[in-house]
């Protein structure tokens, strides 16, 4: 059974002092994609879509909920209406009406939310699985900061900010100073307030959470602490239980674990159990979350007694390491012992000269590590890395770039017959600070990504992470 909720903000005024409330509704996933093209821009310039995503990016950068924004439009009033809990995928738009119902008075923007009963009495809260929000176009609206304007003019991202809250699964704070108070005021970025409600439902950004990460094969997989594999010499290790809960392969429990190694490697990996015949897996993946089938190694009893034990000079990349058994219903507890040694040269990766006369690097991996520096190529004063990953499956990603020695600038282009194709993606400070962050959906093709900065002549360490989103 599906059931609805409206959420709003108006323009009236209060003077409480609670605290934040929540509903009880929210994203299991702990994560939401909105699709976001509106179109146009605001008086004083920039688009309403940039704005939009600064107020997804501030929700994310202070909790472990993550906003993810796919660069399209879907309308966000389809399956909307009276009995209809629209369709599951979530947009953003102005609009005249509700999906058909008129604004009430002093209303500037509406959220949609749907989702799935958490009980079959369909009593208490749901599980969101769908987020439309519409904003007034009847209003004046502009992109501003600082005490609201006298002109009764209203403020695109603050009202952006409070509606992404009530999609999160907020309700009104009596606290004057939130973003989340009912009625719009000169509060214009999230407040101690809002943070605290938020991270009420989904945890705050230093709560020490497992890692798991999203795959298209919608296996559940882990990605420990020490999950990156940096060199020279390294010994890691890790303890777990084979249980029925698991993800299951061929009628056999398995535990997935992702180690990303920086470096070409000699690696020696130790499956040790009392409790069942161990099989272990080790398989490469691709950039988005696909297996390398030719990166695939297994083994039952090459270990002592019937332990299973892997060693392989292997190229730097992001690999899974999977826990079975060799029978049916082996279960139980097992320890795993990694031992890795840094091979010389470090990286095998090829690098080819494009027919633009600028280096390539061929690199397949999830999780890259470079650096600009004055022999890099330079375009416009600016110098520029560029590398290539494959996609083998269409995917949606969020491809990140971070460094804290430069103004990052991040580029998405797509590889026809060795040459530039029609996307052409390009990014600056979507992500946290000066970092960033491109969100999008590629088919199964050739990829370049280009590194470089916003101002001219920046040069130092980068690193770029490339998560697969399930829609």
């Amino acid at each position: 059974m599906r059931i609805a909720t409206l959420l709003l903000i108006t323009l009236l005024s209060s003077n409480s002092s609670h605290a934040f409330e929540v509903s009880e509704n929210f994203w299991e996933t702990g994560q939401a994609v909105f699709h976001v093209g509106i179109s146009g821009s605001s008086p004083t310039g920039g688009t309403w879509n940039d704005a939009f995503k600064r107020s997804m990016a501030a929700w994310s950068d202070v909790s472990v909920f993550d906003f993810v924004a796919l660069d399209d439009y879907i309308d966000p009033c389809i399956s909307r209406g009276e009995g209809l809990f629209g369709d599951e995928s979530t947009g953003v738009d102005f609009g005249a009406t509700v999906c058909g119902s008129e604004f009430g008075e002093n209303t500037l923007a509406i959220t949609l939310t749907a989702g799935q009963c958490l009980n079959p009495q369909c009593t208490g809260g749901f599980s969101i699985t769908d987020a439309d929000i519409i904003f007034n176009s009847s209003e004046t609206w502009d992109v501003y900061t600082g005490p609201l304007r006298f002109d009764g003019t209203s403020e695109f991202e603050r009202v952006a900010l409070h509606e992404l809250g009530h999609a999160l699964g907020l309700n009104h704070s009596n606290e004057n100073s939130a973003i989340m108070r009912a009625f719009v005021s000169d509060t214009s970025s999230l407040q101690s307030d809002d943070i605290a409600g938020v991270s009420s439902i989904y945890g705050g950004i230093d709560v020490v959470q497992e890692t798991t990460i999203a795959n298209i094969y919608g296996v559940t997989l882990v990605a420990p602490d020490n999950a990156i594999i940096s060199g020279p010499n390294n010994s890691n290790n890790l303890s777990g239980t084979l249980s029925s809960s698991d993800n299951q392969l061929d009628g056999k429990s398995l535990d997935l674990y992702q180690y990303t190694f920086e470096n070409d490697s000699l690696i020696d990996i130790q499956l040790d159990s009392q409790a069942f015949d161990p099989f272990l897996y080790l398989v490469r993946v691709s950039a988005t979350q696909a297996s390398i089938p030719s990166f695939t190694f297994v083994d039952d009893n090459s270990g002592p007694s019937n332990n299973a034990r892997i060693t392989e000079n292997i190229q730097a990349g992001t690999y899974w390491l999977g826990v079975s058994s060799a029978s049916n219903n082996g279960q139980g507890s097992y320890e795993v012992a990694i031992i890795s040694n840094t091979r010389n040269p470090p990286s095998s990766f090829e690098t080819f000269t494009s027919v633009y006369g600028v280096d390539v690097l061929v690199n397949p991996n999830s999780n890259i590590d470079g650096s600009l520096s004055s022999t890099d190529f330079k375009f416009n004063d600016k110098f520029l890395d560029l590398v290539q990953i494959e996609v083998l499956t269409t995917s949606t990603v969020k491809v990140e770039l971070s460094s804290s020695a430069f103004d990052t600038s991040l580029l998405l282009v797509d590889i026809i017959n060795n040459e530039v194709g029609s996307l052409a993606l390009q990014n600056d400070d979507g992500g946290s600070g000066t970092n960033s962050r491109l969100d999008t959906t590629l088919s199964p093709g050739t990829y370049w990504l280009g590194i470089t900065s916003f101002n001219a002549s920046e040069s130092g360490d980068y690193d770029i992470a490339i998560t697969l989103v399930i829609p």
